[in-house]
């Protein structure tokens, strides 16, 4: 019997679990692989492991690849080649296969067999679809390959893929526990209305132009249905917008949260507020998130309509009289921003006000930075990920809905998301919205609601994919930032003395700058479904490349 390599097992269950029966055992150094399925601590210890190897978390790397940012390299640039993404979790699924071909097999209690089935089909739907995301249909490999088995498997039809990933989730769905909102059993474990929430969402992608050209309303009723069904089920059980959104992130496990990674140090932590924070007030990182000029004009303005033409809006004061989300997520020239506890701390991005690398872009993100963290926290980061929350769930289904004709819905889950954030209802009760929009307008106010509201939530550079807009809307531009420029003979303390809401104009000047430097965006075509790496098509002569790389030929829409 093979055995299973039990130190990294034991280390996530004594975290995780109760350690003292684990420390009971007698031989630490390998546990037999039937022991594992006979033992529930074991067995918990194992999906434990599942857990951290396929949860996702906190990331500064799509805000870039988008207007969210600037940066992006060769993806904005049209500079990417067959090697350059290389997603291919083949290890992680044959853990989580290993398991679901064997614990049926062991004694453990049925309810907690199904618990981590359950948990161990979520997982694997997420990493497949991670992968048919990126390249269109890969090779399914269901059950955990051993050396004499036929290793040179051929990539799967992306319909038979989604159709896998369908499956694994509806399985989940059926396994996995209720849990209500601010129970106890609330506590970041993956449960029905999380599989629910992520199949509405697959489906969405699958229904999406990237997915679905031709588009076949069929796939779009099937995210409809699935988004409702996941929202019916979440709202039952007190899921929905969290009353605070600025502290969302901090209020642990509050009910929005849908799908988390939570963090405790020093076991597990992560580094988003040091990369995203100025670098004076943090340690070792800056640099990630900063918004570009595309991205503060994209708020709207109090009363929910955009900045274009609005008659109260003031570039000068560009903060004013804006949605409440903007100075939740953008920190700007001169804010009060009391990062590391400190009192009146105000944050400059006036050229020569920072010393230390500063911003490109004259703004810093500040959605989810901890004010009270010093720089050491903030490096050791334990602010949880919400990987998929009510408001995104809201915005899958007033897109789907929208497409299956059904805009009163749409104009439902939009108008909650815009009460919730603080914009004025108007006489109309549509905060900002424009009436009675066709189905075109609606798609296109929907993306826009989605590129605010979850701003810096690594869903931009995915929501532009799936719809096939890079080329339309960035190409051939470039992204912006603002050079601000402390006025002739101004003096520093004047300056910091002065009330920048009524006198801000008379101590600085602003100036529009390009963030992208050499070249302007220049998104291809194939990056819609990208290239599999040449490594892995040298160790499988059966893997197909996809089309529209060298030697493609595998159709990534079939």
């Amino acid at each position: 019997m093979r055995k299973i390599q039990s130190i990294l097992i034991l280390i996530f269950g004594i975290l995780m679990t109760n350690c003292h029966e684990i420390l009971d055992l007698e031989d630490l150094s390998a546990v037999n692989e039937t022991d594992v399925w006979s033992d529930a601590l074991l067995a918990e210890a194992y999906v434990n492991k599942i857990y951290a190897d396929n949860l996702p978390g906190w990331s500064t790397g799509e805000a870039n690849m988008s207007d969210e940012s600037n940066g992006g390299g060769g993806h904005m640039y049209g500079q990417l080649t067959e090697n350059s993404v290389n997603h291919w979790p083949y290890t992680q699924i044959r853990n989580i296969n290993i398991l679901l071909q064997n614990i049926d097999g062991g004694d453990i209690d049925e309810g907690l067999k199904n618990r981590l089935k359950g948990e161990a089909l979520f997982f694997r739907a997420w990493r497949y679809f991670g992968m048919v995301n990126r390249y269109g249909g890969v090779p399914l490999v269901l059950v955990p390959q051993e050396l004499d088995d036929n290793l040179l498997v051929e990539r799967n039809a992306t319909s038979e893929a989604m159709g896998q990933i369908i499956s694994d989730l509806d399985q989940a769905i059926a396994l996995l526990p209720e849990i209500s909102a601010g129970s106890g059993d609330n506590d970041g474990h993956v449960h029905k209305g999380t599989a629910l929430a992520v199949k509405g969402r697959f489906l969405l992608f699958y229904a999406s132009p990237q997915f679905n050209p031709e588009n076949d309303l069929g796939r779009w009723q099937e995210a409809y249905e699935a988004n409702l069904a996941a929202k019916t089920y979440l709202d039952e059980r007190g899921f929905g917008l969290y009353d605070n959104f600025e502290n969302m992130w901090f209020d642990e496990m509050n009910r929005e949260a849908i799908f988390v990674q939570r963090y405790e140090f020093p076991l597990n932590t992560h580094q988003w507020a040091a990369a995203t924070r100025p670098l004076d007030e943090s340690q070792n990182a800056t640099g990630g998130n900063w918004p570009t000029w595309e991205m503060v004009k994209a708020f709207p303005m109090q009363d929910g309509r955009p900045v274009d033409d609005h008659p109260d809006y003031d570039e000068m004061y560009f903060w004013q009289n804006r949605d409440p989300r903007f100075k939740a997520t953008i920190a700007y020239n001169g804010t009060l921003w009391e990062l590391s506890g400190k009192s009146g701390r105000r944050q400059w991005t006036y050229a020569g006000g920072e010393a230390n690398n500063p911003t490109q872009t004259g703004f810093y993100c500040r959605k989810a930075i901890n004010e009270a963290d010093d720089p050491f926290a903030a490096h050791q980061g334990t602010t949880m990920w919400i990987e998929l929350r009510y408001a995104e769930l809201l915005l899958n289904l007033a897109e789907s809905a929208n497409a299956v004709g059904r805009r009163d819905e749409a104009y439902e889950a939009l108008t909650a998301i815009r009460e919730r954030a603080g914009i004025e209802s108007g006489s109309n009760s549509l905060y900002g919205l424009a009436p009675n929009m066709d189905q075109q307008a609606m798609h296109e106010a929907i993306l826009h609601e989605r590129r605010i509201e979850l701003a810096f939530e690594s869903k931009r550079h995915w929501d532009l994919r799936r719809n096939r807009l890079f080329e339309s809307e960035l190409n051939g531009s470039r992204r912006h930032g603002l050079r601000i420029d402390l006025k002739e003979g101004v003096t520093k303390e004047e300056m910091e003395n002065a009330d920048l809401e009524e006198e801000y104009e008379n101590y600085f000047v602003h100036e529009v700058i390009e963030v992208d430097f050499q070249f302007d965006i220049n998104w291809q075509p194939e990056y819609y479904f990208y290239a599999i790496p040449m490594t892995h098509l040298q160790l499988n002569s059966n893997l197909e490349q996809t089309a529209g790389w060298p030697g493609g030929t595998f159709d990534p829409l079939q």
